[in-house]
């Protein structure tokens, strides 16, 4: 009775425009994306490293004036000289002299002599002008994979992975949200407001749930990752990159990792895949409440926005964080961590608690509907609450 339910109710999902809306806007995103983005070159590698070159003789400068006069400054000035040196260095390397071995062995140095000008505090050194913590950690991620992998270094080795990841940022989060409540909007409102034989069919209302979950789950899934393929097949038919060795950085235990990029891909569509089943589970919680396609979407999209809310107003609210782990790119890359000011946040800890918290609206969901069943009066047994 169950694959007979889930049959009829693939054939009402295939006779809903909206469906078909839903899969030819998830087909076309992500193509449109790679065609628009892709004709914005990235910076090549070479010309950061000249920018980086430049920008350090900036602080260079800066602390040439002070050394003389105060000691901690002058610590600081004997290691950006050397930093000065290997930077300059890194530029031939990467350009003229094809010597990647030696770029990534001057750069995890750099990284070192950085890390010893943060831990004497930046002295002498202008705010604006100062390498974040961070992006020293996230360099040197890379360059340790990079060496340990053995992988070749060229101007144009991250071109591939800023389409990638641009695209991923734009449509996680609030974007994908949107997408999966307008899909789940009338999961139990159309067999509602649409009578048919199927109401009487002895099966059981988490049955018929699991299949509504089930179908939908398989059909935004489904084109989300042929929609994704094809635009990575522009992307990588237009540069000849079809390697995904090369790493992406990944936030972890309060650090970063790098990954190559297929790791990185299975990590994201794992956790988009538990997102979808999360989102589609309260759609149905959603449904039995209100009873009504709008408030599924207006309320899912105001639960979402209440931790932006709480900073607004100034409260911590860290109870509200696992609210925003549905934006799966954040999570990944470290910057919900960042932004919320917690360490607590990475990839497993977040995909754990969304693990949670959907086993728990499920329960909510049988619960609910296990109250109202014994509040059917008991000469109208066929009348079921949902």
């Amino acid at each position: 009775m169950f694959w007979k339910f889930t049959l009829f109710e693939t054939k009402l999902l295939l006779q809903n425009r909206k469906s078909w809306f839903i899969a030819a806007f998830l087909l076309a995103f992500f193509v449109l994306f790679f065609m628009y983005y892709s004709q914005d070159q990235p910076e090549a590698l070479d010309d950061q490293k000249r920018i980086e070159t430049q920008t350090s003789y900036a602080v260079f400068e800066h602390l040439d004036l002070l050394r003389h006069d105060l000691p901690e400054v002058a610590e600081v000035y004997n290691y950006h000289t050397q930093i000065q040196s290997l930077l300059g260095m890194q530029v031939w390397f990467i350009g003229s002299g094809h010597d990647s071995e030696q770029y990534i062995e001057n750069g995890l140095e750099i990284n070192q002599l950085r890390l010893a000008v943060h831990d004497l505090g930046n002295a002498g050194i202008p705010n604006h002008l100062i390498v974040p913590k961070e992006d020293i950690l996230k360099e040197d991620a890379l360059l340790h994979y990079i060496k340990d992998n053995d992988l070749p270094i060229e101007p144009d080795s991250y071109s591939t992975n800023h389409y990638i990841t641009n695209v991923l940022s734009m449509f996680s989060g609030l974007l994908f949200l949107v997408i999966v409540l307008i899909s789940g909007s009338e999961m139990l409102l159309y067999e509602r407001n649409h009578q048919s034989v199927m109401k009487g069919f002895p099966l059981s209302f988490i049955g018929k749930v699991t299949s509504k979950i089930v179908i939908h789950f398989v059909h935004i899934y489904t084109f989300l990752l042929v929609g994704f393929s094809f635009g990575a097949i522009y992307v990588f038919r237009k540069f000849e990159a079809g390697d995904f060795s090369f790493p992406i950085l990944v936030y972890k235990n309060g650090n970063y990792i790098a990954l190559s990029t297929g790791q990185y891909l299975l990590y994201m569509f794992l956790g988009l895949a538990l997102i979808t089943l999360l989102l589609l589970s309260l759609s149905i919680l959603l449904n039995m409440l209100f009873k009504n396609a709008f408030a599924n979407i207006l309320i899912g999209l105001g639960i979402f926005i209440l931790p932006d809310i709480a900073m607004a107003a100034g409260l911590k609210a860290s109870f509200l964080h696992p609210i925003k782990f549905i934006d799966m790119y954040k999570v990944l890359s470290g910057d919900l961590a960042t932004e919320l000011g917690n360490s607590f946040i990475d990839y497993w800890n977040a995909m754990a608690i969304l693990g949670i918290i959907t086993i728990v609206i499920i329960s909510i969901i049988y619960a609910i509907n296990k109250f109202a069943y014994h509040r059917v009066p008991k000469n109208m047994p066929l009348e079921k609450a949902f």
